[in-house]
């Protein structure tokens, strides 16, 4: 038989197999190794996709209509938080691989709300101990159990959330997953046969990742983002009222972003000044309900300001987190500069971003995770009350943020984040009160 005659043949089976199965291409688009836990959103390589914090990793996995269930094996984490959440693909087009958005399922998991399997512990819950191990199912029809998220679209991504795991000293090599393996992942199709998947030993298979961040930001998705330039020197935090749904927003948290304008100011500094709220000191294995040092209670599990490029494909900067940043009195100060290293006219207890690369627009994203109800101050008390809608494709015009901001930081008091635009020469002369007197 002739080869061209063979080619032909193929393509149709090719072509009959997506006809008679089409999930197996939806899984084979962005899984083509069929392994657990194929994807990550991290700082790091080609994961730099939709800004990913700084201080933590987003594993995700593939759903698809070939599967009723999946089922999620795993030990407790020694972390700060973890979570596990599920977004489901609308009007998925697997041969075009489009989609008309996403939506996140309204049931999830963090952490405390995990149940342990039975004659285990959850260390996340009082009095804490030992991690034991849990079970979370990922369903399309039954959602009785506790640990149950039922899901109903086509093309589904569950998304295992992990924020500051603990100090290794022992070196394990999982340091990034708090210590323990990945859970396992066990799919079962309509018949009741299931399969174990093997956990990927490696992430972001280039040809898996690139499809992933298509199927976000199409080549044809070209948002045209003019910042505007700042009236004054003052910019302004406010809560997008409900964040687009292309960036998978965390259901336990709250945003403020910030756009410094279209242009770095030459000569100038970007100065952040605010008062930080309490936190666990989970890194060196203080349970989730104990409040670091300096602080007396534990305002919210986690917070950051993160810095990122407003471009596709949202890849982070750099970020000042909890864990990591300097604090006099309870307050932090951070200098964004485009200064290629941390110069060397700040002080020591002076945090430092970089700007980057000055041709990409760029925006700052503080965040706010698991908030104690008793604290008053949260990045929610402006969204509540301050919030603006915020469409990727465009911004909303600076009156709209000059006019949110100051409500946002009559929420928020001494924890709202002051940001300026302010000369070198003043900041290394009168420090940051000099480039905030009067604001």
């Amino acid at each position: 038989m002739k080869v061209s005659t063979w080619i032909a043949m193929l393509g149709c089976f090719i072509a009959l197999a997506f006809l008679m199965h089409p999930g197996d291409a939806r899984a084979a688009e962005f899984n083509a190794r069929g392994c657990g836990w194929p994807l990550v959103f991290s700082p790091e390589g080609s994961g730099n996709v939709q800004g990913p914090d700084g201080a933590a990793r987003y594993w995700i996995m593939p759903f698809d209509t070939r599967y009723e269930k999946m089922t999620i094996k795993g030990t407790y984490p020694k972390i700060r938080y973890f979570a596990i959440t599920a977004y489901e693909t609308l009007g998925y087009d697997a041969e075009h691989n489009t989609n008309q958005g996403f939506h996140l399922v309204e049931q999830h998991l963090y952490d405390a709300q995990i149940a342990p399997d039975p004659g285990s512990s959850n260390p996340f819950v009082p009095p804490g101990g030992r991690s034991g191990t849990y079970t979370v199912v990922i369903s399309r029809s039954d959602s009785s159990s506790a640990n149950t998220i039922k899901v109903s679209s086509d093309l589904v991504w569950v998304v295992l959330r992990m924020y500051v795991p603990n100090a290794d000293p022992s070196l394990t090599g999982k340091a990034l997953m708090g210590g323990v393996p990945l859970p396992t992942i066990t799919l079962t199709d309509g018949t009741g046969a299931g399969k174990q998947l093997d956990t990927c030993p490696t992430v972001n298979k280039w040809g898996e990742i690139s499809a992933l961040a298509q199927l976000l930001f199409p080549l044809n998705f070209d948002p045209k983002v003019i910042e505007g330039t700042p009236a004054t020197d003052r910019l302004w935090f406010a809560s997008p009222a409900n964040p687009p749904s292309i960036l998978w927003p965390n259901p336990d948290g709250k945003y403020m972003m910030m756009w410094p304008g279209d242009d770095y100011q030459p000569g100038r500094i970007i100065v952040i000044r605010g008062k930080a709220p309490g936190v666990p000191d989970t890194f060196n294995g203080a349970p989730i309900w104990e409040p670091s040092r300096g602080f007396r209670s534990v305002d919210m599990r986690y917070w950051a300001l993160c810095e990122q490029d407003f471009a596709v494909p949202l890849s982070l900067i750099g970020c000042a987190t909890d864990l990591t940043t300097r604090l006099e009195g309870g307050y932090y100060t951070i200098v964004i500069s485009d200064d290629r290293q941390r110069p060397d006219w700040l002080s020591p207890n002076i945090n430092w971003l970089p700007y980057g690369d000055e041709r990409y627009p760029k925006f700052l994203v503080l965040r706010h995770t698991l908030v104690s109800d008793y604290f008053p101050y949260a990045v929610k008390e402006a969204w509540a009350n301050c919030a603006f809608d915020l469409d990727f494709k465009s911004l909303p015009d600076r009156s709209v943020l000059d006019e949110k901001g100051p409500c946002s930081q009559d929420a928020m008091g001494d924890y709202y984040p002051v940001a300026v635009w302010c000369d070198k020469a003043t900041f290394m002369h009168g420090g940051w009160q000099a480039c905030m007197k009067e604001r």
